[in-house]
């Protein structure tokens, strides 16, 4: 161990010093642009290049979406860096998701303060007051937590600090913002707090779930007569997939997702019953309504999943409910819980795997019934001649793509067919948007895919309005040499919205432009396609291709949100005007 406190060797500059412990985290990745101070955190990686992947992103939205999928995919933190004024200008996209989406992230900024001139609105200033923007006020607002250095020292430690406070609890972004004298000044050996380059600050070990809890789950577990569980995003955050998958066979137990929990298990199980909510599959809506006893696994049960807290589904009069959540803070906070368990379900599933005495229960034949009574992905293909229906092309990608593909989604129309539509199998993941819910999530999401798992296909699915938003990232994934296949459904409008409107249409029509030429021109390997055997024909194509596909699949309007609502939504809430118009 060096302590820099009491050892003058190194007269590091906070930069520098910076710039060391990025090197010092596992694996560490830095999406982003130099611009601002951070130019200074750039250099000083220069001496680190043996240990720090460094990736410049086209622009600055695409630095914060890789890394929030980054840290989703892997767990581990990511750093995006670059001018604040810009990351929060232009990159906000990735840093909410990352937020309301649990997934670890290191922001490091600067706020261009110009030293003592701060105070004089100064050009690019960030810290508040007369001619200046408040940086971290807005930080604040998106991230969950911000410091701000003002030395060297502090540049150092408050780094050591995010890490730690990225990781720790429930995951999130953590923000810091540099002044120039943090960045550009020396460490001061001789002045509190004490600074230790070489050592970590970082947390406890994940919480463990009280064995008691534990033992009183599966009691409760061998008296239900149809209990299920719920798994939502957080089975992701913790990496407990494999766990879920042995714990739901070893107590044969039928497994329904969230909407941020698709993926989590395989939809071809013969446990599985898809997706819950207000554009859920009606197999788990008659599941979860007739369950007794509902085990919620990283899922806070928000208004996404109950479809607004609606009876028929989630009963707390009727059901037995119990929660396993990393933060307390989860914990009944959306229900009353009868077993409400803080723990990490990484170590908490495989206890309850050994708790749980082999059943040779009726749940399959309960699934099987539930299949036949209201469907499972056994839509039949509606497309003709000139009229391609996208949830044709979604049940394409679902037959073709290989298992273990990672599939990322956009907000809209798009991520309803693909959360509909598409059948997930194991080892494979389904990432969206499911904490802020923006467009242009996919491409760049797709792209950290590609980048950090490179063995794995990654397909990105947009409709041609997300697509318009990230045309740079194509030229980000070409120049990182990504093997990766971006689907655009392309229907020339805004579908969520232009639907909603139903006979009010405004500012929800697109012109019709060339995206696979466009792409082309990147350096993409692009079709156009307009047909379910063209577009299945791409898609092979694109398995194989080593490099980047763009494939257009030229789509009707005539596929519309309405036709998802599930049974238990009331009216159109979504539409211009209400049902009457």
């Amino acid at each position: 161990m060096t302590d820099i406190s009491r050892n003058p060797a190194p007269a590091m500059t906070g930069a520098q010093a910076v710039a060391a412990v990025i090197a010092r985290m596992d694996d560490p990745v830095v999406y982003g642009m130099p611009g601002g101070y951070t130019m200074q955190i750039f250099d000083g990686l220069r001496a680190h290049q043996d240990k720090v992947r460094t990736v410049l992103v086209r622009e600055e939205s695409l630095g914060t979406v890789m890394a929030e999928a980054h840290g989703r995919l892997t767990g581990k933190p990511a750093v995006v860096m670059g001018q604040g004024a810009w990351v929060l200008g232009n990159a906000g996209i990735g840093i909410m998701e990352a937020h309301l989406g649990c997934s670890p992230m290191v922001i490091l900024i600067d706020a261009t303060d110009h030293g003592s001139f701060a105070h004089l609105g100064p050009y690019q200033g960030g810290f508040g007051g007369y001619g200046a923007y408040d940086l971290p006020a807005a930080m604040r607002a998106i991230t969950k937590r911000t410091f701000v250095a003002t030395d060297a020292t502090q540049a150092l430690q408050m780094t050591q600090l995010a890490i730690k406070h990225a990781t720790t609890g429930e995951q999130g972004p953590v923000a810091v913002i540099f002044t120039s004298r943090s960045v550009y000044g020396t460490m001061d050996l001789t002045k509190e707090p004490p600074a230790y380059l070489d050592r970590s600050y970082a947390g406890a070990p994940k919480v463990k779930a009280p064995q008691e809890d534990l033992v009183r789950i599966a009691e409760l577990l061998a008296a239900a007569k149809s209990p299920l569980i719920i798994a939502g995003n957080g089975i992701r955050v913790a990496g407990a997939e494999d766990a879920l998958f042995d714990f739901a066979e070893r107590a044969q137990l039928p497994v329904v997702t969230t909407p941020a929990g698709k993926g989590t298990f395989p939809e071809d199980h013969p446990l599985a019953l898809g997706l819950m909510g207000p554009f859920g599959h009606e197999s788990a809506i008659a599941a979860v309504g007739g369950a007794d006893l509902i085990i919620a696994l990283g899922t806070k049960l928000g208004t996404s999943d109950s479809a607004n807290y609606n009876p028929a589904m989630i009963n707390p009069a009727k059901q037995t409910l119990i929660q396993i959540d990393i933060d307390p803070l989860n914990l009944s906070w959306t229900q009353p819980i009868d077993v409400p368990v803080n723990g990490d379900l990484a170590d908490a599933l495989p206890r309850l795997v050994q708790l749980v005495a082999p059943t040779a229960s009726a749940a399959i034949e309960r699934v099987a019934k539930l299949r036949a009574t209201h469907g499972y992905f056994n839509r039949d293909f509606s497309s003709t001649p000139g009229n391609f229906s996208a949830r044709d092309a979604v049940r394409v990608l679902s037959e073709e793509l290989p298992a273990d593909t990672v599939i990322t989604c956009d907000a809209g129309e798009n991520r309803l067919y693909m959360l509909r539509d598409f059948q997930s199998k194991r080892g494979g993941t389904v990432l969206q948007p499911n904490g802020g819910g923006g467009m242009g999530y996919a491409v760049p999401a797709a792209a950290s895919a590609a980048y950090n798992f490179p063995g794995r296909s990654a397909v990105a699915v947009c409709g041609d309005g997300g697509m318009a938003m990230t045309l740079h990232g194509l030229i980000t994934a070409v120049e990182l040499g990504l093997k990766m296949t971006v689907v655009v459904l392309d229907n020339t409008i805004l579908g969520w919205v232009y639907h909603g409107q139903k006979n009010r249409i405004i500012a929800s029509e697109f012109k019709d432009f060339d995206y696979a030429a466009i792409a082309e021109a990147i350096g993409c390997n692009a079709s156009s396609t307009h047909g379910v055997d063209e577009f299945r024909a791409a898609v092979v194509n694109s398995i194989s291709h080593p490099g980047v596909s763009v494939i257009v699949a030229h789509t009707s309007k005539d596929d519309r949100y309405q036709e998802m609502m599930s049974s238990l939504s009331v009216g159109d809430p979504y539409a211009v005007g209400g049902d009457d118009e």
